[in-house]
C-alpha cells in the first residue's frame, strides 16, 4: 500500500508537531505537510492533494477562509479526502456543521487528542479495503 499524505492545519506550532510526531510512528503515512492558517492549508491542499486532512476550525484567515470550516467545505468540494476537525471548540453547533460539510471525525482536542491516531488508522485501513 502507498505512503497516505497528512495536512495538518492548526495555528499552534506545537500543536501541529505533537500530531505530525504522533503521526509519523504510523505504518502507510507520510509525507505529513503543515500548515498555521486557513490559506496556507487550502494551498497545500491544492498542491499536494492529500487523503487525510487534520483541522482545527479557530484558525486565521482571509477572504473566503476564515476558519477551519471553511476549509473543511473547500476540501470536501474539489476532492475525495478524509477529514478530522480537532478543535478546542467542540460545541454541539460547531460537531453539526462539521459534520454536515462532510468531516469523518470530530474530536474535542482537550479531551480526545489520543483519538486522532487510532482515526487516521481507521481511514487508511478502511482505504486499504477499497483497493
Amino acid at each position: 500500500m502507498k505512503r497516505m499524505t497528512v495536512l495538518i492545519m492548526d495555528d499552534a506550532v506545537l500543536v501541529r508537531k505533537l500530531i505530525a510526531d504522533l503521526l509519523s510512528e504510523l505504518e502507510y503515512i507520510g509525507p505529513i505537510l503543515e500548515a498555521g492558517d486557513a490559506n496556507s492549508a487550502v494551498e497545500l491542499f491544492s498542491k499536494h492533494k492529500p487523503e487525510i486532512v487534520i483541522l482545527d476550525i479557530k484558525v486565521p484567515g482571509s477572504g473566503g477562509l476564515k476558519n477551519g470550516i471553511d476549509v473543511l467545505k473547500a476540501v470536501k468540494k474539489s476532492y475525495s479526502t478524509h477529514v478530522i476537525m480537532l478543535t478546542n471548540h467542540a460545541n454541539h453547533k460547531y460537531l453539526s456543521e462539521c459534520k454536515q460539510a462532510g468531516a469523518d471525525f470530530f474530536f474535542d482536542k482537550s479531551t480526545e487528542f489520543d483519538k486522532v491516531p487510532d482515526a487516521v488508522l481507521e481511514i487508511v485501513h478502511r482505504t486499504a479495503s477499497l483497493h
